[in-house]
């Protein structure tokens, strides 16, 4: 690593700590659906993690559901030291289900232990974190969840945003997600693909740990009476009928059962663990009233929220999963993964499993792997 010289290192400081107490402005858009920051903020201490010198609140300038100019929030984490030469790179966190309430944020939330132990080792590491919470997390509107636009736009325009700003960010970043945030990675790298990253160039590698590789054959396996699988399914089934609801609701509404009606509107304000607890052991079945037909659209309706281009994209991918994962069975993973080797020619698709991991647990025990990956295509 270059050598830093004292000069630059009091610069450096006294140039973050006058943006974010507000001293030098952000980069603030005329519209919001610009990828500018539409404001700065010091992060609640009890929201971020302990490695981190600094915790930052953003707002952004991103799009919606229905491709209209909205606003993103999310969190930059800045690690101890001194950035190298060129500034520090960034691992973006794309997060898992929270919920799609704002109360269910990231930004405003305490981290969990595993999140945070995982994400503590990124910072030791060197890099800074950059969190968004997807829009409509934490900002005006219902986030679309596993919706691959509103994920992948959430994503680059929070990169694109950072690059307006006096933080000293290296131009190369990579995206690191889990379960809903796997997803999210790989719809970002998609989204990527189409634009060839416009304001947000640089992406050098995707890590996606628990990933949903075909989630119309796997949400239709998951509604059908008699599934087994993690209590956490009937939650995650809420949310993918809200976010079909809120597209379409002719298609989704008249198809709920009682139960299913009065719980995906719950579903709309609670975060997962208390939306699962409200089902009281009910399961994705009891949602809808033809459990081996959810709507009478269903597969054509998760295929457009849950779509993403994944031929031609930018970046070397790493796919991590847990044998014992029962939220998202990966009987899939190394099928999809040869998929997208023969999709993308020009970068390398790494698949690793990790024996008797569940899904959190694969998380967790793919970090090694995770970072080395980093390390290989950031430094």
């Amino acid at each position: 690593m270059p050598v830093v010289s004292r000069r630059r290192m009091a610069a450096v400081v006294v140039a973050v700590g006058l943006w974010v107490g507000g001293a030098v402005p952000a980069a603030v858009g005329e519209g919001p659906g610009e990828a500018r920051l539409s404001g700065v903020g010091v992060l609640d201490p009890r929201w971020g993690f302990a490695a981190a010198a600094a915790g930052i609140e953003i707002g952004y300038g991103t799009t919606d559901q229905w491709g209209r100019a909205a606003r993103g929030s999310g969190a930059l984490y800045l690690p101890h030291g001194v950035p190298p030469v060129g500034g520090w790179p960034v691992v973006v966190w794309a997060h898992g289900t929270v919920g799609i309430g704002d109360g269910c944020a990231p930004s405003r939330r305490p981290q969990s232990e595993r999140n945070s132990a995982y994400l503590n080792r990124v910072l030791d590491r060197g890099y800074a974190v950059l969190a968004p919470d997807y829009q409509g997390l934490g900002t005006e509107g219902q986030f679309s969840y596993y919706n691959s636009a509103v994920e992948g736009a959430s994503i680059l325009d929070a990169v694109a945003a950072l690059r307006t700003v006096p933080v000293p960010l290296s131009g190369s970043w990579a995206i690191v997600g889990q379960s809903e945030g796997a997803h999210a990675a790989m719809s970002a790298a998609g989204r990527y693909a189409d634009s060839g990253g416009g304001a947000a160039r640089g992406l050098r590698a995707v890590v996606a740990t628990g990933l949903r590789t075909d989630p119309p054959h796997s949400l239709r396996a998951m509604f059908r009476r008699g599934s087994t699988g993690a209590q956490n399914q009937v939650g995650y089934a809420a949310y993918f009928l809200a976010a079909l609801r809120e597209l379409a609701p002719e298609r989704v509404t008249p198809y709920l059962s009682d139960f299913g009606r009065d719980y995906v509107e719950a579903a709309a304000t609670q975060c997962l663990s208390d939306l699962v607890a409200r089902a009281a052991g009910r399961r994705p079945a009891d949602l809808v009233a033809d459990p081996d037909h959810p709507t009478p659209t269903f597969d054509a309706d998760i295929a457009a929220l849950t779509g993403y281009r994944d031929h031609d994209l930018p970046a070397d991918i790493l796919l991590g999963y847990g044998t014992a994962d029962i939220d998202v069975p990966p009987t899939g993973t190394d099928a999809y993964a040869a998929a997208l080797r023969a999709a993308n020619r020009g970068i390398g698709v790494t698949v690793e499993s990790y024996p008797g991991a569940d899904h959190s647990g694969a998380f967790l025990a793919s970090l090694p792997d995770a970072l080395a990956f980093l390390d290989a295509h950031l430094r």
